[in-house]
């Protein structure tokens, strides 16, 4: 594994040293980033940076190549090294006039939100319990070709295709540990006397049986608007058989089988001028997800040889989830932005909750200096997040931030356990 890393970074180098550099059609951009967080609660500390580095060039007059890499450290254990964030051909007003496209490793947003769009699912993402901006926007690009033809200047219709499956990526020794407590839970036993074993099965998914997606936008009455549907797959693994067996000294081996129910979204996004309030603006996100029924057989073995067995349905019947804000500028240059939201990120089916997400962001007048303020309420627990950042831009390439991320709520509410954290981040742009 470490033998293969070092060659992917000794061909990454030997990538960027061999690009041609200088002039108009070629240019590499970047941003290198330090950081350091303390636990509040737990009193511990990690630190971390990363250095993302962008290079597009133009083949032509309608054709572009984009490469953007990722390469971070994280003194805790869940993190990747090495990541392409893209990957891209990119032809514009090409093969035909009407048409743009894209083919390659790509990040794809859909959605009308700001953040945390229920219709934005095409991409995984790292695992995270973070509510923050960089945290939500995080993703994992995919193979894909997206085709978008414009039928007019107001109105185009766009085509998503995907030959392999990507999920999201979450650290085994994480994962396991997640699902032992869920597990010891249900079976009322310590999770430190539970022996895990997992077992994925990924869908099958290729040329002849892709993930798929098309999207319609325009504009209706001075309203952005767009129509989308997709098929494809949960990018999170839920388990489809579990079986125990428990043994007389309290110890139990628990052998999960996971894997990733299909299932389709029709998706809504809108936005524009909000009537009643000159200056402000409303978006909207509403999608339907249909899932395939997804039953977890669980089996039993007692110590005695008896079996019990009885299934849990994880997804049986349809759901949606929705996102609707408004933002608004204020005279003294403060931006006030609200939302509803029905169903965070990382709920699905039975687990979607209400929430209301308040955010309020203040620059000074020279814009070197901004607060900011980030509020979510569970209304479901009543359970609370809160972000409170500082940062400061010495020079327009530079930015120094102190965030402050607090919690209210018992450690099993929706957002309790996000926990209290300080961090201080600095960034540098190129």
């Amino acid at each position: 594994m470490v033998r293969g890393k070092i060659l992917i970074l000794v061909s990454l180098c030997l990538f960027f040293s061999s690009l041609p550099l200088g002039g108009e059609a070629n240019e590499i951009t970047g941003e290198a980033k330090i950081e350091a967080s303390y636990d509040l609660g737990k009193g511990e500390s990690t630190w971390g940076g990363s250095l993302d580095l962008k290079y597009n060039t133009s083949l032509s007059s309608n054709y572009y190549f984009t490469t953007d890499l990722l390469f971070s450290y994280q003194s805790g254990e869940f993190f990747q090294p090495i990541r392409i964030n893209e990957l891209f051909l990119q032809g514009v007003e090409a093969p035909w006039k009407e048409m743009d496209f894209r083919l390659g490793l790509l990040e794809m947003s859909w959605g009308a939100s700001d953040i945390m769009s229920p219709v934005d699912v095409i991409n995984p993402r790292p695992f995270s319990l973070s509510f923050s901006e960089d945290a939500l926007e995080n993703k994992i690009p995919v193979p894909a070709l997206d085709l978008e033809w414009y039928h007019s200047q107001d109105w185009s219709l766009e085509f998503f295709y995907q030959p392999s499956f990507v999920p999201n990526f979450v650290p085994e020794g994480l994962e396991k540990q997640l699902l032992g407590y869920e597990l010891a839970s249900l079976l009322s036993v310590n999770p430190q006397n539970l022996a895990l074993n997992l077992t994925k099965e990924e869908p099958l998914v290729d040329f002849s049986h892709p993930i798929w997606g098309v999207r319609a936008r325009g504009m209706i009455s001075n309203v952005d608007v767009a129509v989308s549907y997709l098929q494809g797959y949960y990018l999170s693994s839920y388990p489809r058989e579990t079986n125990v067996f428990l043994g007389l000294n309290g110890s139990s081996i628990v052998d999960v089988t996971m894997g990733y129910p299909q299932r389709s979204m029709l998706g809504l996004e809108f936005q524009g001028e909000f009537p009643l309030l000159e200056g402000s603006t409303f978006r909207g996100d509403i999608a339907l997800f249909v899932p395939e029924r997804w039953i977890n057989y669980i089996n039993i073995t007692q110590p005695s040889g008896e079996v019990i067995s009885y299934p849990q349905e994880a997804f049986q019947n349809p759901y949606w989830k929705a996102s609707l804000g408004i933002d608004y500028t204020t005279d003294n240059n403060t931006l006030l932005n609200l939302i509803w939201m029905w169903g965070n990120p990382y709920e699905e089916g039975e687990d979607i909750s209400p929430y209301l997400f308040l955010t309020a962001e203040r620059p000074s007048e020279d814009n070197k200096w901004t607060a900011s303020l980030a509020s979510g309420v569970s209304l479901q627990d009543g359970s609370m997040v809160n972000v409170m950042e500082l940062s400061y831009k010495p020079e327009d390439n530079w930015n120094i931030s102190l965030t402050y991320s607090f919690s209210s709520g018992a450690p099993e509410s929706k957002l309790g356990e996000v926990g209290d954290s300080l961090l201080l981040g600095v960034k540098y742009t190129f």
